[in-house]
């Protein structure tokens, strides 16, 4: 028995796959679960005016931080101005909140303007580091993406 191929049966035969594909990446394909960056999202966004103020505070700053992934961990060096710094960094984790790490710090006027983050916190992966923090009363607000490779 021959089948005959002609335009309709090439029609429908090319619909009823693409019906089956569809069906397949709704229900079959493997789902990457996602989480929300922040459990608080509504709250922070109420108060992002705030974060607009302190970002355009890192800008006005002579020198810029200065932020280097080595192979012991990650080194941020503030400029030398400011003095007397209180704050703290987060470090997102985009796929896992469980990942996500946050630790308050405090330089002193006379100690060097350096801030390490030991490579035993840090897994393989994306992240995004958030630094607050307050100098003479002003505040300031960092964020910048990082890869950690080891």
């Amino acid at each position: 028995m021959k089948i005959k191929f002609s335009w309709g049966t090439g029609i429908i035969l090319s619909f009823s796959f693409f019906i089956i594909f569809i069906i397949y990446i709704a229900f079959f394909f493997p789902h990457v679960g996602s989480q929300l960056v922040s459990d608080r999202y509504y709250e922070e966004e109420m108060r992002y005016q705030e974060i607009i103020n302190e970002k355009k505070n890192v800008l006005k700053l002579p020198n810029k931080i200065k932020i280097f992934i080595l192979s012991s961990g990650i080194k941020i060096i503030f400029p030398e101005v400011l003095d007397n710094i209180h704050g703290f960094f987060t470090l997102f984790r985009f796929s896992s909140k469980y990942l996500d790490f946050t630790r308050s710090f405090k330089i002193f006027k006379s100690s060097s303007k350096i801030l390490f983050i030991p490579k035993k916190i840090l897994k393989k992966g994306f992240y995004k580091l958030i630094i607050r923090w307050e100098s003479d009363k002003k505040k300031y607000f960092f964020e910048k993406d990082l890869f950690w490779l080891s």
